[in-house]
């Protein structure tokens, strides 16, 4: 089998490495935060701040018009085209952009505070959306400064910034609740003040880049207006119908619910759907690389470049994704029982039924992404309004009836309908179809789902004896039961590993790129040849 990596899957491979290994920490830093609010605020104080940032985010979307929605495109289509200068230039008038628009959002939402605290009945809200008012201007600013890094794919530095804010919220957060308590108040604070200072400690290698770049510039301030902001608006749009799938079922439970417990069931939807999120870490984390890669392509219009590093993408993200999803789903209850305790427990089909809606997001993602490099957005904001549409239609019909399942559903459909459109255009503008292996990979996610459900009576009555002997805040515990279920992802892992082998759902530059990777980590020679030689039974003949 020659052993043949394409200089592009390179790139996206070694880019991935670092988005991964950050990605991975910033969710961990998440997922602490998010035990922290479970375990120390109230119910009501959850998902008050949830409502405030599901109303904020909601506005957050065209508070810089789109300026830096075309960042990660045009950042590396200047790079590409040799008009460095004009990188300096965009920076520099979008900064003065989006000051002025964040400035006039956050008076309008300091204005209006009242009045949505009056629309949902809520007398704790408009409090925490004057605080989060200031998440605009600092989370647009400091939004510009990690998107330049990875739009000159430097992933490194965008996630150490990223995860650095990540973190702070964390520590911050923590130290408000030990010095004053848990209150929306503190929440909100402690939100607000990571991106102050990670916005701070960005500032300095982005201000280095820029002062390194010698070339003259050239753009002006039409060109931004009548061709760069309209691609990023777009792009705002379709992030706000995105916005839409991922908020709207927060506000309608909120509005169509009684007052009384609406808080309370905003609090276990938005727990169970933060978890299920960290699914889209793996998929988030290749793109984060893909899309300067593609955008380079598509200045050079090679389509045949585009679709074979799209293939790529697409099948390492499946690869790393599905089996996790499998787990997820098979074992929501457990998860939320031990990281949240039994009073998240409730939102264990809102876990699953999300999670599963998020695997037909991970399918279409990196056919979303070469959309936008192709700057053909407009489709992108068809299929964006379709899908935020049919959310809220069906949050409307679902919800009174089957409450947070019903929202969890409509979010599940709504991702599918992308992904099916997305597909669609993938291949009728681009010539994208995809290939046999991501469908295999599929079918080996299957298999592996079916042996996780065949083991969920015992991972339940593991969990059930875990916690009954836990008592109050043991730890141990519990500790015990995480490694157990890590031990269940990792039996379920070898045997996705196992299935796609089996099913030949590989390529020859998948295992020549594992080859080099054992290498360099120092795997005695052996061992790395008989991994080759079990992979290479991963790989059509015909491709080898």
């Amino acid at each position: 089998m020659a052993e043949v990596i394409p200089q592009n899957s390179r790139e996206v491979a070694k880019g991935s490495f670092w988005s991964l290994a950050g990605s991975v920490f910033f969710k961990l830093s998440s997922f602490l935060y998010v035990i922290l609010l479970a375990r120390a605020a109230s119910q009501d104080d959850i998902g008050t701040f949830y409502l405030a940032l599901s109303a904020m985010s909601i506005i957050w979307v065209f508070s810089d018009f789109g300026i830096s929605g075309a960042f990660t495109r045009y950042v590396p289509f200047f790079e590409g085209a040799g008009e460095r200068g004009k990188i300096r230039d965009l920076l520099r008038l979008s900064l003065r952009y989006l000051a002025l628009f964040s400035f006039a959002l956050m008076a309008i939402l300091i204005w209006q505070a009242d009045n949505l605290g009056a629309f949902y009945g809520n007398p704790a809200l408009p409090e925490a959306i004057r605080i989060l008012s200031l998440y605009v201007l600092l989370g647009n600013l400091f939004r510009l400064n990690y998107l330049y890094l990875q739009g000159t794919a430097d992933i490194k530095g965008s996630q150490l910034f990223q995860n650095l804010q990540n973190f702070l919220k964390l520590v911050i957060t923590a130290a408000l609740f030990f010095l004053y308590g848990a209150s929306v108040l503190t929440i909100s604070l402690g939100f607000v003040l990571s991106f102050l200072f990670a916005l701070i400690a960005s500032i300095f290698p982005v201000f280095r880049s820029i002062s390194a770049i010698t070339e003259a510039g050239g753009l002006g301030r039409q060109e931004i207006i009548r061709e760069i902001m309209p691609l990023g608006l777009t792009i705002a749009v379709v992030s706000y119908f995105s916005t839409i799938i991922a908020s709207s079922d927060r506000l309608i439970i909120g509005f169509v619910l009684e007052p009384s417990s609406s808080s309370s069931l905003i609090a276990v939807y938005s727990m169970a759907a933060t978890l299920a999120s960290v699914l889209m870490v793996f998929p988030g984390s290749i793109g984060n690389i893909f899309l300067p890669v593609v955008s380079r392509l598509v200045g050079k219009k090679d389509l045949a470049g585009m679709r074979e590093v799209l293939a790529t993408a697409q099948r390492w993200s499946l690869f790393i994704t599905l089996p996790i999803a499998a787990v997820m789903m098979a074992f929501a209850g457990d998860m939320l029982l031990v990281f949240y305790g039994p009073e998240y427990s409730s939102g264990t089909m809102v876990m699953a039924l999300f999670t599963f809606g998020l695997v037909f997001a991970a399918f279409s993602y990196m056919a979303s992404l070469a959309l936008t490099a192709m700057r053909l957005v407009k489709i992108e904001l068809y299929i964006a309004i379709a899908s935020g549409v049919t959310n809220i239609v069906l949050n409307f019909i679902l919800i009174p009836v089957f409450g947070i399942e019903g929202a969890a559903a409509a979010s599940a459909i709504s991702f599918a309908q992308s992904a099916f459109m997305l597909s669609h255009f993938a291949k009728t503008k681009l010539g994208y179809r995809n290939p046999p292996e991501t469908y295999r990979l599929l079918a080996a996610a299957l298999m592996v789902f079916i042996a996780a459900m065949a083991a969920k009576p015992l991972s339940s009555a593991a969990a059930a004896s875990i916690i009954a002997q836990a008592g109050a805040g043991e730890f141990m515990p519990k500790a015990i039961y995480l490694a157990f279920l890590g031990t269940l992802i990792t039996i379920s892992g070898a045997l996705f590993v196992a299935f796609s082998l089996a099913l030949k759902c590989f390529q020859a530059e998948d295992v020549a790129l594992m080859r080099r990777v054992l290498e360099k980590a120092g795997v005695p020679a052996p061992i790395t040849a008989l991994a080759q030689k079990m992979a290479s039974y991963g790989v059509h003949p015909e491709k080898l």
